[in-house]
């Protein structure tokens, strides 16, 4: 199999929702944790954070262990208190080379944020900052909204949703996602050129009859 990041390189002009789609139906995405700025966008692997309630000292930790193209994943502990992320953070992440920070609790400074540019999610903003007093751990299994994440899960995230992939269904998740992202450049195609999504797809077949005219 190809290095994970040569991987993913591959997946730069599949959306989260083809990716979700090739995974099917039973597999779990997170919606409600929202990006700071519609646009951004990170996928890499995850370094899990669990952080105790309102206290970010475990993920300045992890800040300073991660590596360029990793994405920091946090648990903060269900709660939402105080801003376990913010401007100085998001700046020393993208000088470090980090590919993005996803919090499911609160962050501050979401102007700044947005003009930083780098890709930060998060469940609310709030302007309070955190305690750095409570250790919680590294590169366990967390929570994160409704995914189970491990590290080295790979992480892909949108306005969309967040998705974590075991490393071994990468390949095979690419592959599908690549051919959904083909039949759907197809269909917009067809509908560009007059044809309506009802045709495309045959749906007539499933009107019931008395209905179809």
């Amino acid at each position: 199999m190809e290095e994970v990041a040569q991987v993913l390189k591959r997946f730069e002009n599949v959306s989260l929702c083809q990716i979700v789609d090739a995974l099917g139906s039973s597999n779990e995405f997170e919606s409600e944790i929202k990006p700071i700025d519609p646009d951004f966008r990170t996928y890499g692997p995850a370094v899990t954070v669990f952080c105790p309630s309102d206290d970010n000292l475990t993920l300045h930790h992890a800040l300073q262990l991660a590596k360029p193209g990793e994405v920091l994943v946090v648990f903060g502990g269900g709660h939402c208190g105080a801003a376990l992320w913010g401007e100085l953070m998001s700046t020393s992440a993208r000088s470090r080379g980090l590919a993005g920070t996803i919090v499911d609790g609160a962050v501050r400074d979401m102007l700044e944020l947005q003009a930083i540019g780098y890709p930060v999610f998060a469940r609310t903003i709030v302007p309070s900052r955190a305690t750095k007093e409570k250790y919680g751990s590294i590169g366990t299994p967390i929570r994160c909204g409704k995914l189970q994440v491990n590290s080295g899960d790979i992480i892909f995230a949108d306005a969309n949703g967040i998705v974590a992939i075991p490393p071994d269904k990468l390949e095979q998740t690419l592959c599908l996602a690549v051919e959904f992202a083909k039949n759907e450049s197809d269909i917009k195609r067809q509908v560009c050129a007059g044809r309506s999504i009802f045709e495309i797809l045959d749906l007539r077949i499933k009107v019931p009859e008395g209905k179809q005219d």
